[in-house]
């Protein structure tokens, strides 16, 4: 299996914050709720290519990027509706519609498998811009563990206002009441048609950005930077990003 080590960088890193990117590399290994593991893996390799496409930046450069034709360059066998769905979220995820997602769940992909396969690039990207931050080497992806997909649907998950349907925070079930914790949090909820996903990506955030409880604690600095810094780089970030949270 693939391992995470930060020994090659010349910066020190936190021990909590490595555990945490070795549980999401282990997670990531595992059979998910709607994709083997063998698919998990795999998306995360189309995740990688897809910074390399040229269809995509063929797109990315198009006023209309829903009008470029083509065939993405792929390293991967997945359906080619998956390996699109990757890459126009890779490349150009600020330009991607409700529109768009009404097409795509059901036709090539349902919204379960969708959630996760968002998750997948998601946790993904975060370990690997944190390394290319740090000048280290990525990650080899780990070995696909064995086993089927859970296939669990939270009954409480329903369209609460954004595309996918999600748990609302007061209306959670017994099974996801470890993960409503705290204040309550429109992005928290994202992932939760997957609550597995959401508790992994959420695990990540905790360490590499701060646990929920330390969000509002403006009495104390938890980090090497200040509450205030670490806004102005999420806001600056978010701004490039084209992320509109």
């Amino acid at each position: 299996m693939g391992t995470i080590s930060y020994e090659q960088s010349a910066y020190e890193v936190r021990g909590d914050l490595v555990a945490a990117h070795v549980r999401a590399w282990e997670h990531l290994s595992r059979p998910g709720t709607w994709l083997d593991a063998a698919e998990r893996i795999a998306i995360a390799g189309e995740a990688r290519a897809a910074k390399q496409c040229a269809l995509c930046a063929e797109r990315k450069k198009s006023l209309l990027p829903f009008g470029v034709e083509g065939r993405h360059d792929s390293a991967t066998t997945l359906p080619e509706g998956w390996i699109d769905i990757i890459h126009r979220i890779i490349s150009d995820p600020g330009r991607l519609t409700q529109g768009w997602y009404g097409r795509t769940i059901g036709r090539q992909i349902s919204d379960g498998a969708y959630v996760e396969l968002v998750s997948v690039v998601a946790h993904l990207t975060a370990i690997d811009t944190f390394a290319r931050g740090l000048g280290c080497d990525l990650w080899p992806l780990p070995e696909a563990q064995s086993g089927a997909p859970a296939r669990y649907r939270p009954a409480e998950a329903r369209r609460n206002g954004a595309w996918v349907p999600t748990i609302a925070w007061d209306e959670h079930g017994a099974r996801e009441a470890d993960f409503f914790q705290g204040f309550p949090s429109n992005i928290k909820m994202a992932l939760t048609l997957v609550p597995d996903e959401a508790r992994s990506f959420f695990d990540i955030v905790a360490h590499q950005y701060l646990p929920g409880p330390a969000m509002r604690d403006f009495e104390k600095e938890y980090r090497a930077i200040s509450h205030a810094q670490i806004e102005l780089l999420a806001g600056r970030i978010s701004a490039i990003n084209q992320c509109t949270y």
